[in-house]
């Protein structure tokens, strides 16, 4: 009897172990939007990654104000994946300007436990503030090329408002505020957003924040959102080949495509071990490489595939190729 509680206990702790609650897979549960104007939409995505070994199922969110509502990207998250709760905060639900909102997102979290989630959204609107429009949202951008898009910004209650520096927390995001108009108590700005040509390919987001010389209004937050495309892309990325029995051929097809008709120049990177299978002949958007691999020795396998196009934004793309090889 004694040896069956002593194993109970066990894996009791064990599973303390591996389980220290949602709670703590939150790198952040708190974002203060700052001031916003009045009438904008801010979105922000709580993100956290499935540490355990157990798949995280998720309930429906429920919200303290009727003013945000809440979204999960999926409501069943595997080990290792990472997922969001997003809170979409209408200030123009915000029936009292000039004070600080703060609303509470409780996210249930089913299995493999029962535990609510506290998150927590702020921020503070002003009539007098104006954005147009609310987002410096670039869309999608192919790699290579850049971008620019602006905002203006006006507050209307300060005839000395300037807005001192802008700043931007995205790498690949510079920002430039100008003066633009000052009318009696009116004054706007435009703000410049420059997208770094060598900002690489995936979705981003980014802040730009403006210290402003009004107390009430010190420091703006505008969101940036971009697509950055490759010019040309592989799919898959990375050609896995899994376990493979040495001395026996396995392949996959891999896609190689672009918005443009383009040529496969050149393919680099086969041996004896490994072949690529190419159509060279024609320019087309859409190419099918076949790469096999024949490996000889056991144990780890490893390549790179460089293929070569007349693509000028982007000339080559980089195919790695990985298996493991066993014995027949």
């Amino acid at each position: 009897m004694t040896r069956f509680v002593l194993g109970l206990v066990g894996v009791l702790a064990f599973n303390t172990l591996a389980w220290a609650g949602p709670n703590d897979l939150f790198t952040e549960k708190d974002k203060d939007f700052g001031v916003s104007p009045k009438g904008t939409v801010l979105v922000h995505y709580f993100r956290f990654t499935n540490t355990t070994k157990e798949t995280i199922t998720l309930g429906q969110p429920r919200v303290s104000c009727g003013c945000v509502t809440p979204a999960l990207t999926t409501n069943r998250v595997a080990p290792g994946e990472t997922a969001a709760v997003i809170a979409y905060m209408d200030t123009k639900r915000i029936p009292n300007a000039g004070i600080t909102k703060t609303v509470l997102v409780y996210v249930p979290f089913t299995s493999p436990t029962f535990e609510e989630v506290a998150l927590k959204v702020t921020t503070v609107t002003r009539d007098d503030l104006m954005m147009s429009p609310d987002t410096l949202a670039f869309g999608t951008v192919t790699k290579g090329k850049g971008a620019k898009i602006s905002t203006k910004v006006t507050f209307t209650s300060d005839a000395n408002w300037t807005v001192n520096k802008a700043t931007s927390t995205g790498g690949f995001v510079s920002v430039e505020a100008k003066l633009n108009s000052r009318s009696g108590s009116i004054v706007t700005y435009d703000v410049t957003a420059t997208l770094d040509k060598e900002c690489p390919a995936g979705n981003w987001t980014s802040d730009i924040y403006l210290e402003t010389s009004n107390t009430a209004v010190a420091k703006l937050r505008i969101p940036v959102t971009v697509a950055v495309s490759a010019a040309v892309a592989a799919s898959p990325e990375i050609v896995a080949f899994g376990s493979v029995k040495m001395g026996s051929a396995s392949e996959q097809k891999v896609t190689i495509q672009s918005a443009t008709p383009f040529k496969i120049l050149e393919v680099k990177g086969a041996d004896e071990q490994l072949s690529v299978k190419v159509d060279k002949d024609s320019a087309k958007p859409v190419h099918t490489v076949v790469i096999a691999a024949n490996p000889a020795a056991a144990g780890g396998f490893t390549r790179s595939v460089e293929i070569v196009t007349d693509n000028k934004d982007q000339p080559s793309i980089i195919v790695p190729v990985t298996a493991k090889v066993v014995s027949k």
